[in-house]
Protein backbone atom coordinates (compact mmCIF):
# COMPACT_ATOMS: atom_id res chain seq x y z
CA UNK A 1 0.00 0.00 0.00
CA UNK A 2 1.17 3.40 -0.74
CA UNK A 3 1.19 4.76 2.79
CA UNK A 4 1.34 8.93 1.43
CA UNK A 5 -1.33 10.67 2.44
CA UNK A 6 -2.97 12.40 -0.46
CA UNK A 7 -4.39 15.85 -1.05
CA UNK A 8 -7.78 16.10 -3.10
CA UNK A 9 -9.13 19.48 -4.54
CA UNK A 10 -13.10 18.68 -5.46
CA UNK A 11 -15.20 21.29 -7.53
CA UNK A 12 -18.41 23.19 -6.15
CA UNK A 13 -19.89 19.87 -6.18
CA UNK A 14 -19.56 16.13 -7.24
CA UNK A 15 -21.57 12.75 -7.10
CA UNK A 16 -19.73 9.27 -7.35
CA UNK A 17 -21.15 5.44 -6.91
CA UNK A 18 -18.70 2.97 -6.58
CA UNK A 19 -19.02 -0.49 -5.54
CA UNK A 20 -15.98 -2.60 -4.76
CA UNK A 21 -15.00 -6.38 -3.94
CA UNK A 22 -14.21 -7.74 -0.69
CA UNK A 23 -10.36 -7.64 -1.52
CA UNK A 24 -10.46 -3.79 -2.59
CA UNK A 25 -8.92 -1.40 -0.39
CA UNK A 26 -8.44 2.79 -0.93
CA UNK A 27 -4.91 2.93 -1.82
CA UNK A 28 -4.69 6.33 -0.32
CA UNK A 29 -5.52 8.06 3.35
CA UNK A 30 -6.42 11.27 2.12
CA UNK A 31 -8.03 14.75 2.89
CA UNK A 32 -10.02 17.15 0.94
CA UNK A 33 -11.20 20.78 0.12
CA UNK A 34 -14.49 19.90 0.54
CA UNK A 35 -17.47 18.48 2.88
CA UNK A 36 -18.02 14.67 1.85
CA UNK A 37 -21.15 12.56 2.94
CA UNK A 38 -20.33 8.69 2.60
CA UNK A 39 -23.47 6.83 2.04
CA UNK A 40 -23.09 3.16 2.80
CA UNK A 41 -25.72 1.56 0.40
CA UNK A 42 -24.37 -2.40 0.92
CA UNK A 43 -22.01 -4.17 2.99
CA UNK A 44 -19.98 -3.06 6.24
CA UNK A 45 -16.00 -2.37 6.81
CA UNK A 46 -14.04 -0.12 8.60
CA UNK A 47 -13.89 3.60 8.75
CA UNK A 48 -10.59 6.13 9.74
CA UNK A 49 -11.53 9.39 10.42
CA UNK A 50 -8.80 11.95 11.89
CA UNK A 51 -8.44 10.04 15.70
CA UNK A 52 -11.17 7.56 15.41
CA UNK A 53 -11.69 3.98 13.67
CA UNK A 54 -15.70 3.33 13.24
CA UNK A 55 -17.29 0.23 11.89
CA UNK A 56 -19.55 1.60 9.25
CA UNK A 57 -22.87 -0.74 8.23
CA UNK A 58 -25.55 -0.56 5.60
CA UNK A 59 -27.67 2.67 5.94
CA UNK A 60 -24.92 4.27 7.52
CA UNK A 61 -23.15 7.81 7.02
CA UNK A 62 -20.35 8.80 7.59
CA UNK A 63 -19.75 13.00 7.48
CA UNK A 64 -16.01 14.45 6.74
CA UNK A 65 -15.52 17.82 7.34
CA UNK A 66 -12.79 19.54 4.60
CA UNK A 67 -9.55 18.66 5.55
CA UNK A 68 -9.79 15.83 7.92
CA UNK A 69 -7.70 13.09 7.41
CA UNK A 70 -9.82 10.16 6.25
CA UNK A 71 -10.06 6.63 4.87
CA UNK A 72 -11.96 3.40 4.04
CA UNK A 73 -10.91 -0.24 4.80
CA UNK A 74 -11.58 -3.54 5.48
CA UNK A 75 -12.14 -6.90 3.34
CA UNK A 76 -15.71 -6.93 3.08
CA UNK A 77 -17.09 -6.03 -0.41
CA UNK A 78 -19.23 -3.11 -0.54
CA UNK A 79 -20.98 -0.31 -2.19
CA UNK A 80 -21.53 3.36 -1.59
CA UNK A 81 -22.41 7.01 -2.78
CA UNK A 82 -20.24 9.58 -2.06
CA UNK A 83 -21.19 13.64 -2.19
CA UNK A 84 -18.38 16.22 -1.81
CA UNK A 85 -19.06 20.04 -1.51
CA UNK A 86 -17.22 22.85 -0.69
CA UNK A 87 -17.81 26.00 1.38
CA UNK A 88 -18.01 27.99 -1.60
CA UNK A 89 -21.07 26.35 -2.96
CA UNK A 90 -23.27 26.70 -0.03
CA UNK A 91 -22.49 30.27 0.17
CA UNK A 92 -24.01 30.91 -3.67
CA UNK A 93 -27.00 29.24 -2.28
CA UNK A 94 -27.96 29.53 0.82
CA UNK A 95 -27.38 32.16 3.73
CA UNK A 96 -24.92 32.27 6.26
CA UNK A 97 -27.50 31.00 9.45
CA UNK A 98 -29.41 28.74 6.80
CA UNK A 99 -24.98 27.43 6.35
CA UNK A 100 -24.77 27.21 10.30
CA UNK A 101 -28.33 24.70 10.44
CA UNK A 102 -27.83 22.63 7.50
CA UNK A 103 -23.81 21.14 8.47
CA UNK A 104 -25.52 20.77 12.38
CA UNK A 105 -25.26 17.22 11.12
CA UNK A 106 -21.53 17.02 10.97
CA UNK A 107 -21.24 17.90 14.26
CA UNK A 108 -21.45 13.61 14.03
CA UNK A 109 -19.03 11.61 12.23
CA UNK A 110 -21.07 8.90 11.95
CA UNK A 111 -25.01 8.94 11.59
CA UNK A 112 -27.24 5.61 11.79
CA UNK A 113 -30.87 6.14 8.98
CA UNK A 114 -31.96 2.26 9.07
CA UNK A 115 -34.04 0.66 7.05
CA UNK A 116 -37.07 2.61 7.37
CA UNK A 117 -35.72 5.79 6.63
CA UNK A 118 -32.98 4.65 3.83
CA UNK A 119 -35.23 5.28 1.27
CA UNK A 120 -35.87 8.83 1.40
CA UNK A 121 -32.48 9.26 1.48
CA UNK A 122 -31.72 7.02 -1.43
CA UNK A 123 -34.48 8.99 -3.67
CA UNK A 124 -33.05 12.23 -2.84
CA UNK A 125 -29.36 10.63 -4.46
CA UNK A 126 -31.54 9.89 -7.46
CA UNK A 127 -32.60 12.74 -7.65
CA UNK A 128 -28.97 14.39 -7.44
CA UNK A 129 -27.61 11.93 -9.41
CA UNK A 130 -30.25 13.25 -12.09
CA UNK A 131 -28.91 16.74 -11.84
CA UNK A 132 -26.67 18.19 -14.43
CA UNK A 133 -23.98 20.46 -12.16
CA UNK A 134 -22.96 22.63 -15.41
CA UNK A 135 -26.86 23.37 -16.19
CA UNK A 136 -27.28 27.00 -14.49
CA UNK A 137 -30.90 26.13 -13.36
CA UNK A 138 -30.31 22.44 -11.97
CA UNK A 139 -31.51 21.96 -8.56
CA UNK A 140 -28.91 20.59 -6.44
CA UNK A 141 -28.80 22.70 -4.30
CA UNK A 142 -32.14 22.03 -3.10
CA UNK A 143 -31.83 18.68 -2.91
CA UNK A 144 -28.60 18.56 -0.99
CA UNK A 145 -30.64 20.63 1.67
CA UNK A 146 -33.36 18.18 1.83
CA UNK A 147 -30.29 15.41 2.20
CA UNK A 148 -29.09 17.41 5.01
CA UNK A 149 -32.13 18.13 6.69
CA UNK A 150 -32.83 14.48 6.85
CA UNK A 151 -29.35 13.86 8.22
CA UNK A 152 -30.09 16.65 10.81
CA UNK A 153 -33.22 14.63 12.04
CA UNK A 154 -31.51 11.09 12.63
CA UNK A 155 -28.42 12.54 14.59
CA UNK A 156 -29.87 11.12 17.41
CA UNK A 157 -29.22 7.88 16.78
CA UNK A 158 -27.93 5.31 19.00
CA UNK A 159 -24.86 4.56 16.61
CA UNK A 160 -24.03 8.03 15.73
CA UNK A 161 -19.99 9.06 16.57
CA UNK A 162 -19.80 5.99 18.35
CA UNK A 163 -16.51 3.83 18.67
CA UNK A 164 -16.77 -0.03 18.17
CA UNK A 165 -15.67 -1.68 21.14
CA UNK A 166 -13.14 -3.27 18.69
CA UNK A 167 -11.13 -0.39 18.31
CA UNK A 168 -11.40 1.03 22.15
CA UNK A 169 -8.19 -0.03 22.63
CA UNK A 170 -6.37 2.37 19.79
CA UNK A 171 -8.18 5.03 19.90
CA UNK A 172 -6.45 6.50 22.45
CA UNK A 173 -3.75 6.25 20.87
CA UNK A 174 -5.00 7.79 17.86
CA UNK A 175 -6.00 10.87 19.72
CA UNK A 176 -2.69 11.03 21.50
CA UNK A 177 -0.44 11.60 18.24
CA UNK A 178 -3.18 14.01 16.79
CA UNK A 179 -2.69 16.17 19.73
CA UNK A 180 0.92 15.57 19.79
CA UNK A 181 2.15 14.98 16.68
CA UNK A 182 4.59 18.20 16.12
CA UNK A 183 6.67 16.68 19.58
CA UNK A 184 6.67 13.22 19.02
CA UNK A 185 10.06 11.94 17.80
CA UNK A 186 9.72 8.33 18.45
CA UNK A 187 7.76 4.96 18.78
CA UNK A 188 8.87 4.58 22.53
CA UNK A 189 7.21 7.87 23.70
CA UNK A 190 4.25 6.94 22.41
CA UNK A 191 4.72 3.56 23.99
CA UNK A 192 5.91 4.90 27.29
CA UNK A 193 2.93 7.20 27.50
CA UNK A 194 0.57 4.31 27.65
CA UNK A 195 2.57 2.00 29.50
CA UNK A 196 3.30 -0.80 26.70
CA UNK A 197 5.74 -2.24 24.74
CA UNK A 198 7.14 -0.66 21.73
CA UNK A 199 6.45 -4.11 19.45
CA UNK A 200 2.56 -4.75 21.30
CA UNK A 201 2.23 -0.87 20.61
CA UNK A 202 3.06 -1.56 16.87
CA UNK A 203 1.12 -4.83 16.14
CA UNK A 204 -2.05 -3.44 17.41
CA UNK A 205 -1.45 -0.30 15.75
CA UNK A 206 -0.92 -1.70 12.43
CA UNK A 207 -4.15 -4.42 12.67
CA UNK A 208 -6.40 -1.68 13.46
CA UNK A 209 -5.08 1.05 11.04
CA UNK A 210 -2.98 -0.61 8.05
CA UNK A 211 -0.54 1.69 8.58
CA UNK A 212 2.70 1.65 10.88
CA UNK A 213 2.80 4.33 13.50
CA UNK A 214 5.56 6.11 11.48
CA UNK A 215 3.55 6.19 8.46
CA UNK A 216 0.21 7.70 10.47
CA UNK A 217 2.80 10.40 12.38
CA UNK A 218 4.22 11.53 9.27
CA UNK A 219 0.68 11.67 7.56
CA UNK A 220 -0.94 13.48 10.31
CA UNK A 221 2.06 16.14 10.09
CA UNK A 222 1.56 16.78 6.22
CA UNK A 223 -2.08 16.83 7.29
CA UNK A 224 -1.63 19.66 9.31
CA UNK A 225 1.28 21.03 6.92
CA UNK A 226 -1.45 21.59 4.00
CA UNK A 227 -3.96 23.24 6.45
CA UNK A 228 -1.96 25.82 7.66
CA UNK A 229 -0.21 26.26 3.76
CA UNK A 230 -3.94 27.12 2.87
CA UNK A 231 -4.95 28.58 5.69
CA UNK A 232 -2.34 30.51 7.13
CA UNK A 233 0.60 33.46 5.86
CA UNK A 234 3.22 31.41 7.99
CA UNK A 235 5.97 30.96 5.98
CA UNK A 236 7.28 27.29 4.77
CA UNK A 237 10.21 27.43 7.52
CA UNK A 238 7.46 28.47 10.25
CA UNK A 239 5.27 26.10 9.22
CA UNK A 240 7.94 22.71 8.74
CA UNK A 241 9.00 23.93 12.19
CA UNK A 242 5.15 24.23 13.91
CA UNK A 243 4.37 20.32 12.49
CA UNK A 244 7.76 18.98 14.45
CA UNK A 245 10.53 19.39 11.79
CA UNK A 246 13.93 20.46 12.81
CA UNK A 247 14.88 21.76 9.39
CA UNK A 248 13.03 23.06 6.40
CA UNK A 249 14.87 21.23 4.47
CA UNK A 250 14.11 17.81 5.67
CA UNK A 251 10.39 19.21 5.51
CA UNK A 252 10.11 19.98 2.19
CA UNK A 253 11.95 16.17 1.50
CA UNK A 254 9.07 14.80 3.03
CA UNK A 255 6.27 17.09 2.00
CA UNK A 256 7.83 16.51 -1.72
CA UNK A 257 8.17 12.64 -1.07
CA UNK A 258 4.35 12.38 -0.05
CA UNK A 259 2.63 15.07 -2.36
CA UNK A 260 5.24 15.05 -5.21
CA UNK A 261 4.98 19.03 -4.63
CA UNK A 262 7.25 21.14 -2.78
CA UNK A 263 5.39 23.12 0.20
CA UNK A 264 5.24 26.02 -1.78
CA UNK A 265 3.95 24.83 -5.12
CA UNK A 266 1.45 22.98 -2.77
CA UNK A 267 0.03 26.83 -1.36
CA UNK A 268 -0.13 27.84 -4.53
CA UNK A 269 -1.88 25.00 -6.46
CA UNK A 270 -4.94 24.51 -3.86
CA UNK A 271 -5.07 28.32 -4.17
CA UNK A 272 -6.25 27.91 -7.80
CA UNK A 273 -9.94 26.19 -6.07
CA UNK A 274 -12.11 25.01 -9.27
CA UNK A 275 -14.82 26.35 -9.97
CA UNK A 276 -16.47 23.51 -11.34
Amino acid sequence: MNAAAQYCSHPLFAMEYEKHDADYRMPNYHYHNSYELYVLEEGYHHFMLNDTVFDIAMYDVALVKPNLFHQSHGNHSCARTCIYFTDRFLRLHFTERSIQALLGCFDKELIAIGKEAFPKLKRLLLLLGKENVSHPDNRIFIYLADLLNLLNEHTRSPRAGQVPLSYTNIAPVLAYINQNFNKIDTIEEIAGHFYISKYYLCRIFKEATGLTLIQYLNNIKIQHACNMLVNSKLSVLEIGIACGYNSSMYFCKMFKQALSLTPSEFRNKAKEEPLS
